[in-house]
């Protein structure tokens, strides 16, 4: 603990405090000017009586401070709760997509093989352009009516136009 010497509404005080001198005059200070202050709008009111209007209304303060903090600390709970939640789904959706990375890259290996391997292929067998392609014929292709020497085969019969019924 350190020893501050500090001055209020004119008197002299040594305090005992671990903060810096800087702090604790500070505050000194604030507390000089505020019964300064209610001195000069009551006049009627000794020294006393002005110390401890300011410490009534510090008091107050601190109770409205401390009201507004809960009501602020209420308030962001449900927006702690609801940023955790996010940063889990971020997360997950991190692993999902590195998951995804992963497949793709897989692929992409498969598929360079793939057309590695179909060019080494079609190189080795190029296709043959100018080989004629032949031509089957079909049962009715040969004028007769079809091919005798495959099952199935029903001669057509010809009719005209000017039998008799």
């Amino acid at each position: 603990m350190n020893r501050h010497t500090v001055f209020v509404a004119g008197k002299r005080f040594v305090l005992l405090s671990d903060d810096s001198e800087e702090y604790v005059k500070k505050l000194a200070g604030g507390v000089s000017e505020a019964i300064n202050k209610i001195s000069e709008e009551n006049p009627t009111l000794d020294r006393r009586a002005s110390a401890l209007l300011c410490a009534l209304n510090y008091a107050d303060d601190r109770e409205k401070e401390k009201l507004r903090n809960k009501s602020l600390s209420d308030k962001a709970k449900p927006l702690i709760v609801q940023a955790d939640k996010q940063s889990r789904q971020i997360r997950e959706l991190k692993e999902q997509l590195a998951k995804k990375d992963g497949e793709i890259k897989r692929l992409n290996e498969i598929n360079e093989k793939l057309k590695s391997d179909l060019k080494n292929k079609n190189n080795l067998n190029p296709p043959k352009s100018d080989a004629p392609v032949e031509k089957k014929q079909s049962f009715s292709d040969n004028g007769q009516g079809g091919n005798k020497n495959q099952k199935g085969y029903q001669p057509k019969r010809q009719f005209s136009l000017f039998e008799n019924e």
